[in-house]
Formats: C-alpha cells, structure tokens, sequence
C-alpha cells in the first residue's frame, strides 16, 4: 500500500510559486489519473529546473493539489523515469489521463486550459513520428537534411493552424516551431560529425539566423526550451567570431558586451553562468575573473554555484581524501568510491545530452582498450537528470565505451560532484589507488598528451612498489 504523505507547497520560492492567497486568478488546479503506475509521487519542476515540488498520487493512481505560478510557463513533471511538459496559467483547472505503459502517446487533457496541452502533446508524438531513428534523420547529405526539416515546419504548423488555439496561443506556437527549427538545424554537424568522423560543408551563412535570434524574447524564454538552448549556441557561435576578429577580447568582456541590452535578469543569468568554465586552476587571472563573474550574476543559487567552484579550487589540491561515492552501477548494483580502491581512478563525468562529452567517447574507449591490463581503473559518471535517466540506460550499450557506468542520482547536486565544484563537462578527474587525489582537472582523453601523462603516473606507482 502506497504511503500517503502531506505535501506543502513552498509558497516562498521565488519562481516556481507565488502568493498562497486562495483565490481564482492566482493558483491552477491540477488533478488527473494516472494507469499501471507503482510510483507515488509527481516531480513537477520550473523551465530551468531551479525549482521543483512533488504532487502525491494516491492508491487508485488519483492526484490533486493546488499550484501557484508566477507567470504562464511551461513546467516539466516527471512520474518515475518518464517526464513531459505541461503549460500552466493561474486560472486554470486542468485534468490529465496517462497510461505509463504508453506513456506519450496516452495524454490527454481536459477543462480549462486543455487545448494547449493538448496540442503540446500532438505536435509531441507528430515529431516523434517526423523524426524517427536520430541517425537516419540526421546522417544524410545537408540537402536531403534541410527537405526534412522544412516539410517538419510545415507538417507542425499545419497541425497548429487546424487547432482550437486561440490566436494568441497560436502566435506563440509558431515561434515555437521556428525555434525547434533552428536547434534542429544547429544539430546538424554535431550527428553528422559524430557518426561520420567528418565534418559536413556548410554555406557561410548556415547559422546566420540562430546568430541573431533576439535575446529579449521572454515569452520564449519561460514557454520553450529550445529557444534557452539557442540562447547558448548563439553565445558560442558569436564569441567565437568575436574574439577571432578582435584577439584582446577576452570572452568576459564579450559577455558583458551581449547582456547589456537584455532587460530580463534570468535571460542574462542564463548566459553569463556559461563563464563558469573561466573558473580553473589554469586561469592566471581567476581571482579576478570570478568577481567579474559574481557581479554579472543576479540569481543567488547561481552565485552560490560560482563560488562553491571557486572555493572548490583550493580545497581539492593533489593528494587530499577524495570526497566519497555511492552511486547506481548499470549493472543494477551500487558502487562506491571504497569499492574501487587498488587502481588509479580515471573519473569522466558527463550526460547524455552533452555533445562535447559524447566527441569524447571514442578517445575514452580508446584509452579504456590501451591500459585494460594496467592498475588503471576508468569511471565513468553520467550527471543526467532523472527525466533523461532511460537515455542514460539506452546510450551505455549502444556507444559501448566500456570501463564502470556510473549514474548519479542527484546530478551535479551530489555532494561529490558539489566537492569538486563540478558546473561544465566533460570534466576529467584522476585519483590513486587509495582515493587520494591527484589531479581534479585531468587532461581529456582526446588530449595529445593524455596517454604520456597516464605512463608516467603508472610508472611512478610501479617504482615505488619496487622500493
């Protein structure tokens, strides 16, 4: 029997939920039924997963509760490892059916506010059927890529446009589509390039239009997903040009160059914690590149994020106790940091939706294949969060890399990865075989000089076994 507890909803969060004043306009009513499920519990979490509660299901799989929302957004829930988005609006009274043994394909909304989610959920599973296998989709010459991706377009806006949406609800859909157009566009060269070990030719102005989206856009920014993504890429696209044309430019200063003119503190919060990555051991100047950085920031959970990295440079020099473990195998086990002792521990953290982490993978096999009968032990800990964890099951096999596969349940909350000051990855970090550290910015495993570095710390273990 399902253990009932009582949820509060923490009406002080400064985001996810405003004022508890029971009225109509300021609370949406959320009720549904949810089939074949054991779990107990809805995760229900902001667009930027900086805030989040939980909505209790009962034993007949019946759930209710009261929310207070902010503004209209899009919020993300998640019963067990299946998640999807849900449009909420003070006001509304909506209900939701699910059937977790079809999980997508069996939504369906109904009363105030339906119609939205609804079509969220149709638009959905038309791009799941539009897409298919990612390989196939994006693995074929950029012509044949390009036809596909218009007659999507046109496939999402003819679905939209035969909809009960109101105009207004309209208006902001098409943006919507325009901007899963472009991420997908921008996705291109990253599957292409992954699959092929070759870079596909691109006109000069391919990202033209992802390099000037408008970075005002808040309605964008609470409702789509995507449109944050294209906020990033933009930044990295556009520094790059940058600081090419221009070689005194250090990249805070770009930064500081593109926010100035944003008026909303959470768009600019989203792109100036991109600078987390200047916070390192081999930054000279990091003292006062992290103050820059500070200052830039608005959001105190993001300040906190910046300096607990900060500090987390001093604190976790070569040859001090390496913070402890206990993470899921994928295997089905658990394993922790004591588990593994004897070897030296090569530690690679990443997740699945990283495209860095995943260019890594076939010089991470690599060395795994060199060193299998060296002292050398190679980790690997995925940082997905639990909505992405059936990625994390179904990407281990399929790129076989190959060492320990290590979930952590908490993400980059984990006090391990907090020990660290953990914010970008791929991050590489090195321990010996008694869980000492010895180096908590370890070179990449496509470094030139990984495999010469890793010799040495062999060949010094070994000489000192023979002293």
């Amino acid at each position: 029997m399902k253990k009932l507890k009582k949820v509060i909803f923490l009406c002080f969060l400064p985001v996810f939920f405003s004022s508890c004043a029971q009225n109509e306009s300021n609370y949406v009513l959320f009720s549904g039924k949810i089939k074949n499920t054991n779990e107990t519990v809805i995760k229900i979490s902001n667009l930027g997963g900086t805030h989040s509660n939980e909505l209790i299901i009962d034993d007949l799989g019946n759930f209710k509760d009261t929310l207070h929302v902010n503004r209209p957004s899009v919020y993300f829930y998640q019963i067990g490892k299946s998640y999807t988005t849900i449009y909420l609006k003070n006001g509304y009274d909506i209900n939701v059916d699910i059937d977790v043994k079809d999980f997508w394909k069996s939504i369906k909304y109904s009363g105030k506010g339906s119609d939205i989610n609804n079509f969220h959920a149709s638009r959905g599973n038309l791009k799941g059927e539009l897409v298919g296998d990612t390989k196939e989709f994006f693995v074929v010459p950029l012509e044949d890529f390009l036809s596909k991706i218009d007659n999507n377009k046109k496939a999402f806006l003819n679905l939209l446009e035969n909809s009960n949406l109101s105009e207004e609800d309209k208006k902001l859909q098409r943006k919507v589509i325009e901007t899963d157009y472009l991420l997908t566009k921008n996705n291109y060269d990253r599957f292409y390039f992954y699959h092929k070990k070759v870079h596909p030719e691109l006109p000069a102005d391919y990202y033209e239009p992802i390099q000037q989206i408008d970075l005002n856009d808040e309605e964008l920014f609470y409702h789509d997903k995507s449109y944050r993504s294209l906020l990033i890429e933009q930044w990295r696209l556009n520094s790059k040009e940058a600081m090419d044309k221009n070689p005194d430019l250090t990249i805070i200063d770009f930064v500081k160059q593109q926010i100035k003119d944003i008026n909303n503190t959470e768009i600019k919060d989203h792109i100036a914690i991109m600078l987390l990555r200047e916070i390192n051991k081999n930054n000279n100047n990091v003292d006062r590149d992290y103050q820059e950085i500070l200052n830039m920031l608005t959001d105190t959970k993001l300040k906190e994020k910046l300096t607990t990295r900060y500090k987390s440079l001093d604190d976790k020099k070569p040859e001090m106790p390496s913070p402890d473990f206990n993470y899921e195998n994928f295997d089905g086990s658990t394993t922790a940091l004591k588990d593994l002792k004897g070897k030296i521990l090569y530690i690679e953290i990443w997740a699945t939706w990283c495209a860095p982490c995943i260019k890594q993978m076939p010089a991470l096999k690599e060395l795994i294949k060199h060193y299998k009968d060296e002292k050398i032990e190679f980790v690997s800990i995925s940082i997905d969060s639990e909505k992405d964890y059936n990625k994390w099951r179904a990407m281990v096999p399929e790129k076989n890399v190959g060492g320990i596969q290590l979930y952590a349940d908490k993400g980059l909350n984990s006090d391990f990865m907090k020990s660290f000051g953990v914010g970008l990855i791929p991050r590489s970090i090195l321990l010996d075989e008694n869980g000492k550290i010895i180096n908590s910015h370890a070179p990449k495993p496509s470094g030139l000089d990984t495999k010469k570095y890793l010799d040495s710390l062999l060949n010094q273990n070994k000489i000192l076994k023979v002293e």
